[in-house]
């Protein structure tokens, strides 16, 4: 599974796409076939929002190992971009429908409430109030995620040495 996910922001919160009574996300999806991470995050991002965006910075990679709701083993690589909305997509307090399902809503959640509005994956709760305190200047990251729900996630970051 191939995805690109958007980082955009607004007064310390975080914009997600959220599934009604559940878990929250980063704006995104999948990549469409033959096309480039840029293109892919940026064409995400205007269709479920209405709004282009700039693309600032690749934060973090992530390779995610879980298990789905149907039982299935899954390994998705996960491309996380720092953005910029050209306009403004609602604000903290607002829920906006989601063109991807009637279950879904885009908010705004607090960087310091991830674990609390139950942010996946999981190491965005760990990495992301940080590094979005210091400009993601240590960024970005390579992260590898295994959750597979009978036990609390790992969480490990790649040291790629220099």
């Amino acid at each position: 599974n191939l995805v690109v996910r958007g980082l955009a922001f607004f007064d310390g919160h975080l914009l997600v796409s959220r599934w009604l009574g559940g878990y929250c996300f980063p704006v995104g999806g999948r990549l469409d076939h033959g096309e480039s991470l840029r293109e892919a995050i940026r064409r995400e991002f205007l269709e479920e929002t209405g709004v282009s965006a700039t693309v600032r910075k690749l934060v973090y990679f992530n390779e995610n190992f879980f298990v789905d709701d149907r039982g299935k083993s899954v390994h998705e690589l996960g491309w996380f971009y720092w953005l910029s909305p050209d306009a403004p997509v609602g604000g903290p307090g607002i829920s906006l429908p989601h063109p991807d399902s009637p279950r879904l809503a885009l908010e705004y959640v607090a960087l310091d409430r991830l674990e609390e509005e139950g942010l996946v994956p999981p190491f965005l709760r760990l990495y992301l109030p940080g590094d979005y305190s210091d400009a993601f200047a240590h960024t970005p990251r390579h992260i590898i995620l295994a959750d597979r729900g009978d036990q609390p996630p790992e969480v490990q970051e790649v040291e790629w040495g220099g």
